[in-house]
């Protein structure tokens, strides 16, 4: 039988990891102590400490809390398309438009980290690799569904740095791009 965590080891979690957020999102990364998180998630230093020892352990689970949701999404979605051709890149840019609005606090607040820690980047890069693979062999074009997945991490970081499309014109990239999976 597998072990399974308790839901409020989850919550405690995701509640301990969006208030870092929240500080590095109003107040900037320097002023991310365990201290101001554990304050901001209404609990004890202990309470902090037994899920996440150090700062750089908090910073860690901040970033694969959110690349193990975002990887896990992709794969959920490719998994669910009936069209093997261009699957996996559908799926990437369907879960990547879809975080921008859903995880954008995390999002920004991991970019500030990754500027004070960028050992951050090593587990993020390691899981983008993969969907890299799996995006270029999927059945299409490599160099259409590699730039298909350039151009979406291209408005997800203009979005992240505040340069947000137009609501008509960002449905019109995203239709677009998934048409080019559907032809190429």
């Amino acid at each position: 039988m597998q072990n399974k965590i308790p839901s409020e080891v989850i919550d405690t979690k995701q509640r301990i990891l969006r208030a870092a957020a929240r500080i590095i999102n109003t107040t900037g990364v320097l002023s991310l102590t365990l201290e101001t998180v554990a304050k901001e998630a209404k609990i004890s230093k202990g309470g902090l400490l037994y899920h996440f020892p150090n700062k750089d352990a908090l910073m860690k689970g901040m970033a694969d809390y959110l690349i193990q949701g975002f990887t896990n999404e992709v794969v959920c979605v490719a998994s669910e398309d009936s069209c093997e051709k261009g699957k996996w890149t559908r799926a990437y840019t369907k879960v990547t438009f879809n975080q921008l609005e859903s995880e954008l606090d995390m999002n920004v607040a991991i970019l500030a980290a990754i500027a004070t820690n960028p050992e951050l980047l090593k587990s993020i890069s390691k899981h983008l690799q993969v969907l890299q693979d799996r995006i270029e062999n999927d059945h299409i074009d490599q160099i259409v569904s590699t730039i298909i997945r350039l151009a979406v991490d291209g408005i997800y970081f203009n979005h992240l740095y505040g340069m947000s499309l137009r609501e008509d014109v960002y449905e019109k990239v995203l239709n677009y791009l998934i048409s080019l999976t559907e032809v190429s």
